[in-house]
């Protein structure tokens, strides 16, 4: 009997499990020491490990501009364009989905029936009632633009210098059809580990047409943008309150412009700081215009501002009296709302409003992450407040990244919250109260059970004119209901907006891939399901965070995933034993450490990345390599943890022999000099033995503080080979053609020209040399040589994709058909003559290459 059924769910905290023998344990992956792993996971790999005070948003700009400037230059030469279209006839990057994920994990109570379709994280919502349109933001996914209820969308900003973005709104008033005023504001709010810093400011008088921007670089760029408003009394004020974005609440930019609420009077091409006054600065989360329309008058408009303080002295509530000049602090001053102390924490907050006429007076509704989650009501117009005690922990210990409150227009009596949290119970992720906060209900589940929303949520609006009809976005997408909640309707329809970590091709099937995503778990690309024409859908196959994702090249049937991995938590991976087309139900092994339940062979306590490197050996494809501080090697991996954890009997904890170290005492993580950083290991790479079906003899790792380490005795001993530069190791590659090629992927700034982003051995790796002329200072996260032409190396990169035709010594932009949007896995197939690129925000593109040149590839 499988004593470990389904173990693999634990790892994100989801109540949706069959039937299994064991009480399993919940490894929380939204803790908040988790998510501090999170962030440095992904913080790590995008500073100036030289620089403490480097500004990473500012050279990601500067990388952007010279992306743009480099594609055109190249596209006049016509010497370089003719030598590109012969070799690849000009092959476009063509998108394959997610669009959408169908069996989504929506949400923790959820059945068979009541998994609904979702496509990634979505931060913002604008409705348009005049041209009948939806606008929504994605985390790295840009705006989209619905007309027709959300049954299709299209993209509007894929060249735009940032698709990170933070708010939409919508100028108020009249407009003639399709030339509606928008703002954008590029940079995530929402203090996550991957929340990408913007650009600034996008303007359109077209309904999303064209643009205008960026603008306010000088307030905004580095920053993120989290809310606008335009003034309905004079749309020419427009008011912006920026946030930290890149990477999340740490801040790794401390040259980045001053956050706080700044004004602009002429349509948004001058700003100027109002809120602080001094020289500190104050992180904005909402600024709202008071409903009353007697509050409403040219010069002396009424606006309120949420804000995220970190400091004693700063306000968390401020209110303006003359269309946001000036501002006044009103928590600690309004009689039953105390200040604010977050004693250096962050505290986020946020407020929702709207005039009922019933009461004869604005009612508003204000959120903080305190407790959880503490919601304020004032039916005054803010001269005093009282605590609603029923939503008490209504974001449920993750405020910081997701704690809307929507007040319905008109009607002060219905407020809905949004969080994390959960749902069959209260507090749930959405909740609905009817009785202007007395009590309140979930509504995460429609009430037939025959659809859901996912969980974790940033915005929440109505369809203007009907109060009824509520939009909410999520890390799932966008969803609406037409009856408060009590049905809901996916509109993830061809929306590609899936943040993906790592990607893999099936060996033989071109229409068959598999990867690990933030927080939709683990998903397939099953062929080319069209749900929408244009639109590829993909599987859900389990559930969680999803990290490394790995098909068994010898038998496609086999498939392993990690989620999260945490010291003293949780470490290794899941596998089934159904291909890609698994389902969560599938996954009823676990290889690896979870204290008090199993061990595997490795070390719990070992220091390890929040995704944890894996690698499948290129000869021995049954053979798994594993890394931490240590490197583990699981002999017949598939075959070893299906049979033994079959066998196990009576009561946990079970041991298992599945992983065995290498090289045991190596200190792979040694600190690079002058750097004292100490590393963990961040990338495996193989060597191809002549002799298939042995473990290699080469060995390659590389660390998160700039170490790369080669074994030629098959891991009994490792040697530093190239430990002179900080940057992270993201990816070793070896040329298949010639393994005596050896490139390496660093993610991370330099600072200057030539960047340290790609290194190249031409000795097996005994000495590097770095080879990144024609790349920005920018991070490259995969490398991939290219399946099909020889000398062809690929690299993904924080924006977008670039291509050497001569073994890594000159390099050019190749985006053609694929966003500016950061790629986070590369990786290609001679047998399907394949490469796939999975994004952090805009899904997986493929190219699919002519087969004119094949050698020695072995579709790794």
């Amino acid at each position: 009997m499988n004593k470990l059924k389904l173990i693999a769910a634990i790892a994100l905290g989801i109540a949706w499990l069959p039937s299994v023998a064991l009480q399993l344990p919940k490894v929380d992956d939204e803790a908040a020491d988790t998510n501090a792993a999170r962030e440095a996971y992904f913080e790590m790999r995008r500073v100036n490990p030289y620089d403490s005070s480097f500004d990473a948003a500012a050279a990601r700009l500067a990388a952007y501009n010279k992306f743009r400037s480099d594609l055109k230059a190249e596209g006049a030469n016509p010497v370089l364009m003719a030598q590109l279209a012969a070799q690849y006839h000009s092959e476009v990057w063509q998108p394959i989905g997610p669009a959408p994920i169908f069996g989504g994990q929506t949400p923790t109570n959820a059945t068979a029936s009541s998994r609904s379709a979702v496509s990634g994280r979505t931060n913002a919502i604008a409705i348009d009632a005049i041209d009948g349109a939806v606008y929504i933001g994605g985390a790295q996914g840009g705006v989209w633009k619905s007309t027709n209820h959300g049954y299709s969308w299209i993209p509007l900003s894929d060249t735009l210098a940032s698709l990170a973005i933070g708010s939409i709104t919508i100028a108020p008033g009249s407009h003639p059809l399709n030339q509606a005023t928008i703002y954008v504001g590029t940079g995530e709010g929402n203090f996550s580990g991957d929340t990408y810093a913007g650009a600034g400011i996008y303007k359109s008088t077209d309904s999303g047409s064209t643009w205008q921007g960026p603008l306010g670089t000088a307030q905004f760029a580095s920053r993120s943008v989290a809310a606008i408003a335009v003034d309905s009394a004079n749309t020419q004020i427009v008011l912006a309150g920026s946030t930290t974005g890149y990477a999340g609440v740490s801040g790794v930019f401390p040259a980045g412009p001053q956050r706080g609420l700044y004004r602009s009077t002429d349509g948004g091409n001058t700003w100027a700081r109002v809120l602080p006054t001094t020289t500190a600065t104050l992180r904005i989360s909402r600024i709202v215009q008071d409903p009353n329309p007697s509050l409403q008058t040219a010069g002396s408009t009424r606006y309120w501002a949420a804000t995220s303080p970190v400091l004693n002295t700063d306000g968390a509530l401020y209110e303006s009296n003359d269309s946001g000049a000036t501002w006044t602090q009103v928590d600690g001053v309004a009689s039953g709302l105390p200040a604010v102390s977050p004693g250096g924490a962050l505290i986020r907050t946020w407020i929702t409003a709207t005039y009922d006429a019933g009461v004869g007076n604005t009612v508003l509704y204000y959120g903080t992450s305190q407790a959880n989650g503490t919601l304020y009501k004032s039916v005054d117009g803010g001269t005093t407040w009282t605590q609603l005690t029923a939503a008490t922990g209504y974001c449920q210990g993750q405020c910081f990244y997701d704690m809307p409150v929507y007040v319905e227009p008109g009607n002060s009596n219905n407020v809905y919250t949004g969080g994390a949290g959960t749902s069959g119970s209260l507090p749930s992720s959405f909740m609905l109260s009817t009785n202007g906060g007395t009590s309140f209900a979930d509504e995460m589940v429609a009430v037939d059970g025959n659809s859901a929303l996912h969980a974790d949520i940033h915005d929440i609006t109505t369809w203007p004119g009907s109060p009824n009809e509520v939009w909410v976005a999520n890390d799932g997408g966008t969803f609406y209901s037409t009856d408060r909640g009590q049905h809901w309707v996916n509109v993830n329809t061809n929306q590609q907006l899936t943040q993906f970590q790592i990607c893999d091709l099936h060996p033989t099937d071109p229409n068959q891939a598999y990867g690990g995503t933030q927080d939709n778990g683990t998903d397939s690309f099953l062929g080319n399901i069209q749900y929408l024409p244009g639109a590829t859908a993909w599987s859900h196959s389990d559930d969680g965070d999803g990290g490394f994702a790995l098909i068994d090249k010898a038998n496609p049937s086999n498939v392993t995933h990690t989620y999260f991995n945490q010291p003293n938590n949780i470490i290794g991976a899941a596998l089934a034993i159904n291909g890609p087309a698994s389902h969560p139900a599938d996954y009823g092994y676990f290889a690896g450490e979870i204290p008090g339940y199993i061990t595997s062979g490795m070390n719990p306590a070992d220091n390890v990345l929040f995704y944890a490197p894996m690698a499948l050996d290129h000869s021995n494809p049954t053979t798994l390599y594993f890394g931490t501080a240590n490197l583990y090697i699981a002999n017949d991996y598939f075959n070893q943890t299906v049979t033994q954890e079959n066998a196990l009997t009576g009561n946990p904890p079970y041991t298992v022999n599945i992983f065995s170290p290498l090289a045991a005492g190596t200190n792979f993580g040694a600190a690079t000099p002058p750097l004292t950083a100490i590393g963990v290991i961040s990338a495996i790479e193989t060597v191809p033995n002549v002799l298939p079906n042995t473990n290699a003899t080469t060995i390659f790792v590389g660390t998160s503080n700039g170490n790369v380490w080669r074994s030629t005795n098959s891991g009994a001993t490792f040697t530093s080979v190239d430990g002179t530069i900080g940057e992270y190791v993201s990816q070793i590659a070896v040329y298949p053609r010639n393994p005596q090629i050896v490139a390496q992927a660093r993610a991370g700034f330099t600072g200057g020209l030539p960047a340290n982003n790609v290194r190249i051995s031409t000795d097996g790796g005994a000495t590097w040399t770095t080879k990144s002329n024609g790349l920005p200072d920018i991070p490259v996260n995969s490398l991939v040589w290219d399946p099909v032409f020889p000398g062809q190396l690929w690299a993904g990169t924080d924006i977008g994709v670039y291509l050497s035709t001569d073994e890594g010594n000159t390099w050019h932009p190749y985006n053609n058909g694929m966003p500016n949007v950061a790629v986070f896995s590369l990786t290609g197939n001679r047998n399907t003559h394949t490469v796939l690129a999975c994004t952090h925000g805009r899904g997986a593109f493929r190219l699919n290459l002519d087969a004119i040149f094949i050698d020695g590839f072995d579709g790794n």
